[in-house]
């Protein structure tokens, strides 16, 4: 018998409960995927299907994957393709009304699958949905804590100004399948753009189209999933910002072929764009714009995507620093604005960071 908590919450969310596809993409992570499959089958909510797509791994992956037997469903690639096409892939075998996607090194939350499909079935205009996560170092021990909220309803406008706007990252983004059947699929390693193969993640394309065809939002509240830093996906320090550029260059070119095709008069300017004008300076080595303008586009950015107050000195910061000394920039982002900050004030910086290749001219 059902208690009296399930009955309110199978009514919260209709008559029938929507069938949620969950897509794990692994690549050499049989170390971590378990985990993340556990965190499913241990969701509240029952309705869910488990489809995970191993990416031509090396490693034991296949032999963990295979270990769950009929609680998944297996698909091995025989070439490594990137998550993009992973998840293109599984979603052609998915059957789910809601699609979540899942990195293999990160895990779910018990209440996640439950608390995004209630989100979805409480705002029916919102094909996106995002949620704030913990973050978890190798052996699961907490290290910190994503943003407390994200923005809600009609972003367009700040992807035609900034090419982003506060949302999840792939784990913690979730959609209607209407609206992935529209823009799928992720372009693969097979498609230039920017003049180089497109070898950004899911999360890139999906997050600057998905906003063109409706609105998004996010569940407020508890972390829904756990985000994990480790050895292998923490960010580099070695000066190299060719991947970078290359990422908001294809965000352009998706943001501004999202606009015309839904008859956007506006368009997204990297050369507007304080994020872009400050790694590119680090990328050159000269500076890109003054420290005036740098300023005006940055709090101007602050205001119009409403990032938290305290978080706005830090961006100014880091990206004046990068655009007035580059050199010095490629200090902050290798140590951090805070290691930065410690280096310059109480410790010769030589002393702190030891001779770089990225600092030589």
């Amino acid at each position: 018998m059902k208690s009296n908590q399930d009955c309110l919450e199978r009514s919260a969310l209709g008559e029938v409960e929507p069938l949620v596809s969950v897509i794990i993409c692994n690549f050499n992570y049989s170390r971590y995927v378990g985990q993340a499959i556990e965190s499913v089958l241990k969701q509240t909510y029952r309705s869910f299907e488990i489809i995970v797509v191993d990416d031509a791994s090396t490693d034991n992956s296949r032999a963990v994957i295979s270990s769950f037997r009929d609680k998944v469903k297996p698909i091995f690639l025989e070439t490594n393709s990137g998550q993009g096409e992973a998840f293109n892939v599984g979603f052609h075998h998915s059957r789910g009304e809601i699609i979540c996607f899942l990195d293999s090194d990160d895990y779910y939350h018990e209440h996640k699958l439950k608390k995004v499909v209630r989100a979805f079935h409480e705002h029916p205009d919102w094909l996106q949905i995002s949620h704030t996560w913990t973050i978890v170092d190798s052996e699961n021990a907490v290290i910190g804590q994503g943003p407390k909220s994200f923005v809600q309803g009609d972003v367009c406008r700040m992807l035609l100004s900034w090419g982003r706007y506060p949302c999840a990252i792939t784990s913690g983004l979730c959609y209607r399948r209407v609206v992935l059947q529209k823009v799928l699929p992720v372009p693969n390693r097979q498609i230039v753009l920017a003049g180089r193969p497109f070898n950004g993640g899911a999360d890139t394309y999906l997050v600057a189209t998905v906003p063109f065809y409706g609105q998004v939002g996010y569940v407020s509240g508890e972390p829904l999933m756990y985000y994990r830093i480790h050895g292998k996906n923490r960010r580099s320090r070695s000066g190299n910002f060719d991947h970078a550029l290359a990422s908001y260059r294809a965000v352009a070119e998706f943001v501004n072929r999202a606009a015309e095709k839904h008859g956007f008069a506006g368009r997204y300017n990297l050369e507007s764009d304080g994020q872009y004008l400050a790694m590119l300076a680090l990328n050159e080595g000269v500076r890109t714009c003054s420290a005036w303008r740098m300023v005006a586009l940055t709090l101007q950015e602050a205001l119009e995507t409403q990032v938290r107050p305290r978080d706005i000195i830090g961006r100014l910061l880091r990206r004046v620093t990068c655009v007035v000394s580059p050199e010095q920039g490629r200090n902050v982002w290798r140590l951090g604005l805070r290691r930065f900050l410690r280096a310059k004030l109480f410790t010769p910086l030589a002393d702190t960071v030891g001779d770089s290749p990225t600092s030589r001219s």
